[in-house]
């Protein structure tokens, strides 16, 4: 039986992404749901980074706070889809738009794989307490309403829209609970929900609070994963107070990542600082270990990379004995130079990984 999720876009899937947008355009066929992919297929990265203002959004009657979700297909982990959602409503979005906008991919229809999409949708939904969906489709979209009518879409209202779409449109409401337990026969489609470490935020490091958080992440990930791997002297000597005095003296090219207002990692990087100068450099990257395998490491990476995406080259230094984080990069794409040197003031070695753009 073939299994979906809902997965927070990430830099990984830039060129399927991309792929799946001109899908559209080779069959002629309209887009929706994609958190405005289609204007940022020149610069995906800053797609990206729009993505994750839109989440931290406040709502005014310009624009709303909203998700954007690919629909994957585990067995052959495709994107099959996107979804938007938007986590409230404006007067505008009231009238028009709602609260959903979604689509699959033109070669992908005819299998009932909305149906799957809007499900997922709708367990975001009621994880963000949103009651009522207000959703709507053109009138001679019969796929789309009729996704709608499957998962207890009540049409409420059918006008002819003179702004925007120029056509007959129909107004669905869903009720969110009522949908996912009269509709639960979805759930068997379902590889697993939207994960809360999902919904983490990463952005540039900017206040105080990020900066004393950054300085604890630090000092608590030296403490949790160096013992018996560098000098127990360079461990004592790295204090709360003395990485808060660095987090405070080294503010530029850092970017946090935060579960609510709590800092649980982060990630510095820059130009790299020995010859050859045209190569960006990953200085340090750490996470809180009870956020460990929960994808946070992986997401702040992404942004470091999107951030030196100007230089042909990225490399970083390992300690040697640091097996975990060796196995980490490589998944990221890293490789080792096969270039070691001595860390004087943690007495251990270490070794050089480069990433090609």
């Amino acid at each position: 039986m073939e299994k979906f999720y809902l997965e927070v876009p990430g830099i990984s899937r830039k060129e399927e992404a991309l792929a799946f947008v001109n899908e559209f355009y080779e069959c002629h066929s309209e887009i929706n749901g994609t958190g405005s992919l289609v204007r940022y297929r020149e610069d995906y990265e800053a797609w990206l980074q729009k993505l994750n203002q839109d989440y931290t959004r406040v709502p005014n009657e310009e624009k709303v706070p909203a998700r954007t979700y690919f629909l994957i297909r585990v067995n052959d982990d495709k994107i099959i889809g996107m979804i938007n959602i938007r986590l409230s409503l404006n007067e505008k979005l009231r009238n028009y738009g709602g609260n959903i906008g979604y689509c699959i991919r033109p070669k992908e229809r005819g299998k009932g794989y909305n149906k799957i999409n809007l499900y997922l949708g709708l367990k975001v939904c009621d994880r963000y307490g949103i009651d009522t969906v207000l959703i709507d489709a053109d009138l001679d979209n019969p796929a789309s309403w009729k996704t709608m009518e499957a998962l207890g879409g009540v049409r409420k209202r059918e006008y002819y829209d003179d702004v925007y779409s120029h056509c007959t449109v129909v107004d669905y409401h869903i009720d969110v609970k009522k949908a996912l337990t009269e509709h639960s026969e979805y759930e068997k489609y379902v590889f697993h929900d939207v994960d809360e470490y999902d919904e983490i935020i990463i952005k540039k490091m900017e206040t105080d609070d990020e900066i004393k958080g950054k300085a604890y992440v630090q000092y608590k990930a030296w403490h949790e994963v160096y013992p018996g791997i560098v000098d127990p002297e360079a461990l004592e000597k790295l204090t709360p107070e003395k990485c808060e005095e660095i987090a405070f003296r080294y503010r530029d090219g850092l970017i946090v990542a935060k579960d609510k207002d709590r800092v649980i990692g982060f990630v510095g990087y820059g130009n790299q600082e020995e010859e050859p100068s045209d190569m960006g450099e990953v200085f340090s990257l750490y996470v809180l270990e009870e956020y460990y395998g929960k994808g946070v490491g992986k997401r702040l990476m992404e942004a470091a990379l999107m951030k030196l995406k100007k230089y042909p080259q990225i490399c970083l230094w390992v300690l040697k004995e640091n097996e975990r984080a060796i196995r980490f990069y490589h998944k990221c794409g890293f490789t080792e130079s096969g270039e070691e040197k001595f860390n004087p003031y943690v007495k251990a070695q270490e070794i050089r990984m480069i990433y090609q753009l």
